[in-house]
């Protein structure tokens, strides 16, 4: 089991799917969303380190780094991202239980509110970066590698999913903040067409990788 103040990126992953398991509600489907996102990130970047320095892939040499560079900054945040929501989700609970006109709910609810809200949308448009970036892979890397690369892109939009699902949970609270109810509109207007554009490029990649992910994905 994973201490509460422990981070997850410290834990063992028997350790994180033993308290994902257990009756807690941290870490939960945040933390599990953060994770797939790491997951993703780290399976692009294989693609990428196994294509470097190939004389075939030499026209993309750029391309990769800067994929590389960007999906690694991706799997770290992701990592943390899974203990802000987590953290979050606790400041968000703890006042719950309390009177709707307690001093401390009052006090602390907005700025418990906006966080539970800004793990997951972060946590969204970077996981629609991170498919984006895997298409970017299709026809420049290691056609050898192509079920990962696929494997990465999927993960990635399905973590995307997830993380609108607690953004979703969270847009009734934050419409109820003074001048929330537009904050929360254009919140939910960029997460959705970040999904859809994340869904639809994972389908891509799954069909240009079948077909041997030898041609790149073109705009």
């Amino acid at each position: 089991m994973i201490e509460p103040s422990a981070h997850f990126a410290d834990s063992t992953l028997a350790a994180f799917t033993e308290s994902l398991a257990s009756r807690r509600s941290v870490p939960g489907g945040g933390a599990a969303a953060g994770s797939m996102l790491a997951h993703a990130a780290g399976l692009a970047e294989m693609v990428i380190a196994f294509s470097h320095g190939k004389k075939k892939f030499a026209a993309f040499e750029s391309t990769l780094a800067e994929a590389g560079g960007r999906l690694r900054g991706i799997r770290e945040t992701a990592l943390e991202l899974a203990d802000l929501d987590a953290r979050a989700f606790e400041s968000l609970a703890a006042l719950w239980p309390l009177e709707a006109d307690d001093p401390r709910r009052l006090a602390g609810w907005p700025t418990a509110v906006e966080g539970a809200i800004e793990a997951p949308h972060r946590l969204v448009m970077n996981a629609a970066e991170a498919v984006d970036l895997a298409a970017r892979l299709v026809g420049r890397s290691s056609r050898l590698l192509r079920s990962d690369l696929a494997i990465a892109g999927r993960l990635a939009a399905v973590a995307a999913e997830a993380g609108r699902w607690n953004v979703e949970m969270n847009l009734e609270s934050l419409r109820g903040l003074d001048e929330g109810a537009a904050r929360a509109l254009a919140i939910e207007a960029e997460v959705d067409a970040a999904v859809e554009r994340a869904m639809t490029t994972a389908g891509r990649i799954d069909e240009a990788c079948r077909l041997g992910g030898e041609q790149p994905i073109t705009e």
